[in-house]
């Protein structure tokens, strides 16, 4: 399924039903009596998070969404039927912002957190209602009011424990697939993953589990919009922890290629660097000479010691040294 991050769409909320002008005619009432009926209100729009909807993509479909107007009211003192409210089921973690005037309206973080976006106009009276003393035969009733129409955008940001970021052709898929039972998309060539993957990540000892989220690769001028670009960058905004995913070389390399992704998070919001940070030094099977391994290993644990962050050195695709990994990220989410 193609995975959409943003969307715009009109919500539109019923009008109010009209108000009646009736008089009850009877045999032994000649004059009769004013019995107009009220108005219905107009059914209100309200959104709703949905954690079994993962994406926007319906929204590019359907761009337009109206709620039921009420009924006009009727003879006898009928009251028109209410219009019925319509829900729209949002992923978790979408941001409502009304597109006109820029005015946040929501952010919705947990399952079933719901917010009106556009409430159903008021049913108008019937002329029973204004009958008095001095005017016991109105012929006039309320119209219903209108409703309301906006047009606002969606903005999705995953929400995850873990984000998983690296540059292209890293490990992050394998890692995560490995982490837990989500199975993405795992190939040689760059950006095989086009769109955040999450995967649920659980303790059979402990019944706890954690989020990750595997990141679409991050490369140099990634926040100018090269490559994938800023696209996905703004899924790691709501992350605890960035795992980040480095392919094993010269030393040189890996600490370049971590000061790459480092540069570019920063250009895009470097707030996002004072969350928790671990390394994970990927591929470790790729250098079979004992010898060469320890020697890489030991000057990337001086570089990591002095930015305060650990490496853990693993092979993804060999299962090694994830369930030490795993721990750790585990440790570093419990309160």
């Amino acid at each position: 399924m193609k995975f959409v991050d943003y969307a715009v769409i009109t919500v539109i909320s019923g009008n109010g039903g009209k108000g009646a002008v009736s008089f009850r005619r009877e045999k032994f009432l000649p004059k009769g009596a004013p019995d107009g009926g009220d108005g219905g209100k107009g059914g209100d729009v309200t959104m709703i998070a949905d954690h079994n909807i993962t994406s926007l993509l319906d929204f590019r479909y359907k761009p337009k969404f109206a709620a039921e107007s009420g009924k006009n009211g009727a003879g006898n003192n009928k009251k028109g039927r209410n219009g019925k409210n319509l829900t729209i089921k949002v992923p978790l973690g979408t941001i409502i912002t009304d597109r006109d005037t820029g005015e946040f309206i929501a952010d919705l973080t947990k399952n079933s957190e719901k917010v009106i976006i556009a409430k159903g106009g008021g049913g108008g009276k019937g002329n029973s209602f204004f009958k008095s003393s001095t005017n016991r035969s109105p012929r006039f009733a309320q119209p219903g009011m209108p409703g309301e129409t906006k047009t606002i955008s969606l903005e999705l940001k995953t929400l995850a424990d873990i984000g998983i970021i690296g540059l292209p052709n890293a490990g992050k898929s394998t890692l995560i697939s490995k982490l837990s039972k989500c199975r993405p998309e795992i190939a040689s060539y760059p950006f095989t993953t086009k769109s955040p993957n999450l995967g649920v990540c659980l303790d059979p000892d402990e019944g706890k589990f954690y989020i990750a989220a595997d990141i679409p690769g991050i490369m140099e001028g990634a926040a100018q919009g090269y490559g994938l670009g800023i696209k996905f960058l703004k899924h790691i905004e709501r992350t605890k922890i960035l795992l980040h995913v480095i392919e094993i070389g010269k030393p040189e390399d890996v600490i370049k290629r971590y000061r790459t992704v480092i540069s570019e998070i920063n250009k895009f919001n470097k707030d996002i660097l004072t969350k928790k940070q671990i390394v994970a030094i990927n591929k470790i099977d790729m250098i079979p000479n004992a010898m060469e391994y320890e020697n890489i290993k030991n000057k990337l644990n001086n570089f990591f010691k002095a930015t305060e962050i650990e490496p853990f050195f693993i092979s993804a695709s060999e299962n090694t040294g994830i369930d030490k990994l795993n721990s750790k990220l585990k440790l570093l989410i419990s309160p």
